[in-house]
């Protein structure tokens, strides 16, 4: 089910009349015309500030048992373990009600988290060396994405470290992590680009709320080796044309 036009026209600044034509229950053939499709370009002096758009509030534990798996979209075909595509990834799922945000008093809750390398998303035509997605259901469905570009650089003991560091081979079994603290998963600067756009692995649904946090973080160079060498390749899909989106600034320092 599709995010409410009110609501998806609160979350990210959107013109009532605009939610409406994106919106995939309204659109058949148009939508196919003008999709709003993920990723995109950012550009920083294109964007439209607007403080009053809803603060982003995240409730992650300080303790949470997690394991991470790879996730394979080789099912069927030849190859086996050996065949990859570029939406494989490494994806942690969350037991359902251990962590939200909540937008506007709507509560979403969190998921998935997942990696992709090089970043889907740039600033500024600047692709950062990893992207990690939140990925968040809302009360009906609803697909809020929070995405979190990563550099190399830190000193460690990031949660990214401690899962990039023991990232599996595909067909491998799931890595037990223990419990971690998923509360510092995200920088405490939570200003967030946000426009209307898509999942980014098939089948490529619309309409997501995408959170692009403006504020990085850095991880052991180490870390982000040991991802990469399992997606030599990439695991990215290419960038998407912003048909007359407009990408919105919220500022939360």
């Amino acid at each position: 089910m599709s995010l409410p036009v009110s609501r998806r026209a609160l979350l990210l600044g959107v013109p009532a009349t605009a939610a409406v034509l994106a919106s995939p229950s309204l659109l058949t053939s148009a939508s196919a015309q003008s999709p709003h499709q993920s990723p995109i370009d950012i550009r920083t002096g294109h964007a439209v500030t607007r403080p009053g758009l809803p603060a982003l509030h995240v409730h992650y534990p300080t303790s949470l048992a997690l394991k991470i798996r790879y996730e394979s979209r080789d099912a069927g075909q030849p190859g086996g373990c050996e065949h990859r595509t570029a939406e494989e990834t490494i994806l942690a799922e969350i037991p359902a009600g251990a962590a939200w945000v909540t937008v506007g008093g709507v509560r979403y809750d969190l998921v998935n988290f997942h990696f992709h390398t090089r970043s889907e998303h740039r600033l500024n035509g600047h692709q950062y060396a990893l992207e990690q997605h939140f990925v968040h259901s809302g009360p009906n469905g609803e697909k809020l994405v929070v995405a979190l570009f990563i550099t190399p650089g830190g000193h460690g003991g990031t949660l990214q470290d401690k899962v990039l560091a023991t990232v599996p081979e595909e067909c491998d079994e799931d890595v037990d992590l223990g419990r971690v603290n998923l509360a510092t998963a995200l920088p405490h600067d939570l200003s967030t680009y946000r426009y209307d756009g898509s999942l980014t692995t098939a089948p490529y649904s619309e309409p997501v709320s995408w959170f692009v946090l403006a504020h990085h973080r850095e991880i052991l160079p180490v870390s982000l080796n040991h991802f990469q060498s399992r997606f030599p390749d990439g695991d990215s899909r290419a960038l998407q044309p912003l048909n007359g989106r407009t990408v919105k600034y919220r500022p939360q320092h």
